[in-house]
């Protein structure tokens, strides 16, 4: 087999190579229903506060659908090993969603979201058009708005149930972020190795970071939604969007940008 072939290869591998996509695929998480044992909220119900930001978690996570929309008609469809994670990632996020409804369901009054998933038509052409121009540089662009994302997800999760310490809802929280876990390995391997080799990826990348709005899905929601996620979890804590900011600035050609502390205005 010729050497440069065997190159092509290794450079096609070398993005999170320890991770398993197959097996990933094949072992997504599917529904938590089994663990939620709900009538256990309904002896002792979670805070008005954090049912309104398990809604707000909920819409969230549900909107992933709408982000892969826009993702998949980019270069980022090109690579099949980042597409097949995606499939997957998208269907453990829409189970995670439907487990945040199920709990919020089983509070006296509780509404979450059930709203058929959009995308503004106009929306998913331009960003096709705009980002098949800017070409593979996109997948960089793509897999570091997923590690963001995850970081402050899982931040979020964990600081939900710091404030609220319902051991029922501790259980199910310490699975998603098992889940979380996994899927971050993934993004962050692939954001750190595009964004290390490639100056245009880093340019790219950090003007799309610069104007997304935090957290991915936020445009679902009304602004004093998004404004009481981050009061409510982080403003007793600031020091967790400090450390995400930081997490943000090891990423090669990304520094001082300050997401989180422009999104929560703290």
């Amino acid at each position: 087999m010729p050497r440069s072939h065997e190159v092509a290869l290794d450079d096609m591998s070398i993005p999170a190579p320890d991770f398993d996509v197959r097996a990933y695929a094949n072992d997504a998480q599917a529904s938590y229903r089994d663990y939620l044992n709900l009538e256990a909220y309904r002896a002792h119900p979670l805070s008005a506060d954090t049912l309104r930001i398990l809604r707000y978690l909920q819409v969230v996570e549900r909107g992933t659908m709408t982000h892969l929309r826009s993702v998949l008609v980019t270069a980022t469809h090109k690579d099949a090993r980042v597409t097949a994670f995606l499939i997957s990632w998208a269907f453990e996020k829409y189970w995670i969603a439907d487990a945040l409804d199920q709990i919020i369901r089983a509070h006296e009054g509780g509404e979450a979201d059930r709203a058929p998933f959009r995308t503004p038509v106009e929306r998913t052409i331009r960003e096709s058009i705009v980002a098949n121009i800017i070409g593979l540089p996109m997948i960089a662009v793509h897999m570091t708005l997923g590690a963001v994302d995850e970081w402050l997800m899982q931040a979020a999760y964990r600081r939900l149930v710091e404030l609220d310490p319902n051991p029922q809802l501790i259980d199910t929280v310490t699975r998603f972020l098992a889940t979380k876990g996994r899927q971050l390995e993934f993004f962050e391997g692939q954001a750190r190795n595009r964004l290390s080799t490639s100056t245009r990826a880093q340019k790219v990348t950090r003007r799309r970071l610069a104007k997304t709005p935090w957290p991915i899905g936020a445009r679902a929601e009304p602004r004093e939604n998004t404004e009481f996620f981050f009061g409510h979890l982080f403003s007793s804590h600031p020091s967790t969007i400090v450390e995400i900011d930081a997490l943000v600035d090891s990423l090669a050609g990304q520094k001082n940008l300050n997401l989180m502390k422009r999104a929560a205005a703290l």
